[in-house]
């Protein structure tokens, strides 16, 4: 938004931090005058030489506010804002986001990365501010206000039909009859459920035997997906050993079986992109020997995303090689069966799973082996040697 149309009314800055300090720094640098400043809990009486008040109905009416906090921070002064009766973009601002245009990214988790790889350019990041909506599974509401679309300049967004699982008012057809005439909208790949292609036997939910943690509140816990080898192998009665062995053959699953599954996938990819704006299904089939691609059926590895990104900054007309951001979606990260390696021509290896921040794992350091070690104890008690009685399928 462009804080000069906003000249004919008092500017007021919300908060008395150094997001403040820099706030006023770069709105003196632009001939902006302040009038004075707004803060929750006051305790001083003056900042950069203006008067500090305690928001209240009188205050703030009348006036332009510039919010200059955190951004988490931000969404909770938007509320309080919003409930003394004033409107965002029209009445007050996050100050991140003056004189920049404002794009939407709209989808599932694979888009927090994205946000994360086109705000770590510097060039995308001097003329476009991303709008903190959550992702569509987060988004409690079940909407996004009408203000927010109607003040969007990019809208990106996954193929979202009007039948998905998370309501209407979130879909393609509800919210792009919202948007203002000449938003420049670019469709996203989905790949939630493509990852399927690299593990056919490790798929399916482990609700039964993958206890909640958090007191019930985390029931993805440590392993949500069912591993249907080592289901087979503890109802067989066998030990931990004997099943890291089972799972290391190249000969655990058919040729055909893997192949089969892996085209499959590729084929809903090739289909699916008819309606993106930004392809995938070359990238894929030219680097999935090369490198780790998914790192479970739903979540795709940073490499794709980094290129989903970079297909986005292409469109606006944004080249640039060096975004990066070290957060990954391999909280659940599961290894491929080494027959699967063999028969897709896989080159790379597992050496580390779930490396990094915020992933759910037991030790420091897991491996194939580790990860195997942990599902056992976890899912069903069995440490290294011991068993558990033939066919028992009991949580211990």
């Amino acid at each position: 938004m462009n804080i000069h149309e906003k000249l004919n009314r008092t500017i007021v800055v919300f908060g008395t931090g150094e997001h403040a300090a820099r706030c006023s720094y770069a709105l003196k640098n632009i001939g902006i005058a302040i009038s004075y400043y707004l803060n929750n809990n006051k305790k001083v009486d003056f900042f950069c030489g203006r008067k500090v008040y305690s928001p209240d109905k009188d205050n703030v009416r009348g006036v332009f506010i510039i919010v200059a906090v955190r951004e988490g921070v931000y969404l909770t002064i938007q509320k309080q804002l919003q409930e003394l009766g004033l409107c965002e973009f029209c009445d007050f601002l996050y100050y991140k986001w003056i004189d920049k245009k404002m794009v939407l990214v709209h989808g599932n988790c694979h888009t927090a990365i994205i946000k994360k790889y086109l705000e770590s350019s510097d060039v995308f990041s001097k003329s476009y501010a991303i709008y903190p909506i959550p992702e569509i599974h987060r988004n409690k509401e079940g909407r996004i206000n009408d203000i927010i679309l109607k003040n969007c300049d990019i809208l990106i967004h996954q193929d979202i039909q009007p039948n998905n699982q998370f309501g209407y008012f979130l879909s393609d057809e509800y919210i792009c009859k919202r948007i203002k005439p000449g938003v420049k909208e670019i469709i996203i790949p989905n790949l939630f459920g493509i990852g399927q292609a690299f593990f056919p036997l490790q798929a399916e939910s482990n609700r039964m035997n993958n206890a909640p943690l958090a007191n019930g509140q985390d029931i993805n816990a440590y392993f949500p997906y069912k591993d249907s080898i080592i289901e087979k192998c503890v109802y067989e009665g066998k030990n931990a050993k004997e099943i890291i062995d089972i799972l290391k053959s190249d000969t655990v699953l058919e040729r055909d079986l893997v192949i089969d599954n892996f085209l499959f996938y590729m084929n809903k990819v090739k289909e699916r992109e008819k309606n993106w704006d930004i392809k995938i299904y070359d990238f894929i089939m030219q680097n999935y020997r090369k490198e780790k691609l998914f790192y479970d059926i739903g979540h795709p590895s940073n490499a794709l995303l980094k290129q989903i990104s970079k297909g986005i900054l292409q469109m606006i007309g944004i080249e640039d090689d060096n975004i990066y951001t070290e957060v990954k979606l391999n909280a659940y990260e599961i290894p491929v069966y080494f027959s699967v390696k063999k028969y897709l021509g896989i080159e790379w290896n597992d050496l580390r799973l779930r490396d990094g921040m915020n992933t759910k794992k037991m030790c420091e350091d897991m491996d194939f082996d580790e990860y195997v070690y942990e599902y056992l104890w976890w899912c069903y008690g069995i440490s290294d040697t011991n068993t558990i009685h033939k066919g028992s399928r009991e949580l211990w």
